[in-house]
């Protein structure tokens, strides 16, 4: 468990879950709200880092679903076993999490199912979330997958988008990655004013320069694609 910065924390992740779990936020207080929830690989991990902060599983109300993929939400099933949360998302992504499709949640990359989950609530492009003492703006950003939403908030003066895999996320057919989608995605983000954000994976907090940083991945994205990409689950001599 890291804190970020005042009620908002980052609970899971590749290094506090487990190695396939993305990055997952809590934020804290009366209602207490979790931005994605990792993989069910790494939920007995989440309980012990919710338990740190004085929770339970039972007391989260809601997940916010950045998108529909295993390694983000396939850890709701057993959340749902020990509680009544609510998940958020957005309905391009409802269908495969609803049927726990194999290929849309990127399940084939881990060989494991994703346990098919009611999706509670639809998330729409700028709806405003009220989550705790803070008020989130969605913002529909498809392209890594058709669904995928970032989030962006200001706590302390600070401007925060979370950008699940909408910057620095893979992308492949087999999940309906839409490129030109994706790029109009990140021009739209750059329209928004942010100081800092987060990634769904690798970076475990708040990065700094961050509209400047997502400028520049804006100008690296696309212009070359590697077929060489290693699932998960596979181990390979070299």
């Amino acid at each position: 468990m890291v804190k970020l910065i005042d009620q908002f924390y980052m609970i899971a992740g590749d290094k506090l879950t487990h190695p396939w779990d993305a990055n997952a936020y809590l934020i804290a207080g009366d209602e207490p709200t979790l931005i994605d929830c990792g993989s069910y690989l790494g939920f007995d991990n989440l309980k012990k880092n919710l338990a740190q902060l004085g929770y339970k599983p039972q007391d989260i109300k809601r997940v916010i679903g950045t998108h529909g993929h295993w390694d983000h939400l396939a850890g709701m099933a057993r959340l749902r076993e020990e509680s009544d949360a609510e998940l958020w998302l957005h309905p391009e992504d409802k269908e495969q999490v609803e049927t726990g499709d194999f290929d849309l949640t990127s399940a084939f990359l881990y060989n494991e199912q994703f346990p098919k989950t009611k999706v509670d609530h639809d998330l729409v492009d700028n709806q405003e979330l009220q989550i705790g003492p803070y008020r989130f703006t969605v913002y529909h950003t498809p392209g890594h997958s058709l669904g995928s939403v970032c989030l962006l908030t200001e706590i302390q003066g600070l401007k925060i988008l979370v950008s699940g895999d909408t910057v620095g996320g893979h992308g492949h057919p087999r999940v309906k990655s839409d490129f030109v989608k994706w790029e109009q995605s990140l021009d739209k983000l750059l329209t928004l004013d942010f100081d800092v954000y987060t990634m769904g994976h690798s970076h475990p907090g708040l990065i700094y320069d961050g509209k400047v940083k997502v400028e520049e991945a804006r100008k690296q994205f696309g212009h070359y694609f590697s077929p060489w990409f290693k699932p998960f689950y596979m181990n390979f001599r070299y």
